[in-house]
């Protein structure tokens, strides 16, 4: 699975350790990296939801959040155009390779 970025400062922040310290500490850094890493070693998104299991939230815009730690939500948006959709017009995250991380929010 293949991961872009809404902006190249959440890149930065996602893909070097010390950026992200300096933003979430160092628990939600290390876990942040950590959870971009494993996500991207699976080939599609619905793998990745399995293992998260109840830490991850999908939503009826075809877009999904990931909870990061007890402080911290990822969004993310499927960019995959051969994504294949149900009946209903939602996403089959099974057929999704390339989403997109949109932000990474508090917990509210």
């Amino acid at each position: 699975m293949q991961i872009s970025y809404d902006t190249a400062d959440l890149k930065r922040c996602c893909q070097k350790r010390e950026v992200a310290e300096e933003r979430f500490g160092r628990t939600y850094a290390d876990r942040l990296v950590s959870e971009i890493a494993d996500a991207e070693a699976f080939d599609y998104v619905d793998e990745w939801h399995q293992i998260l299991g109840g830490n991850v939230t999908t939503f009826a815009d075809n877009s999904f959040q990931v909870v990061i730690g007890s402080s911290y939500m990822a969004t993310f948006v499927s960019v995959d155009e051969n994504a294949a959709f149900d009946v209903n017009g939602r996403i089959v995250w099974a057929s999704v390779e390339y989403i997109k991380l949109m932000s990474i929010s508090e917990v509210q």
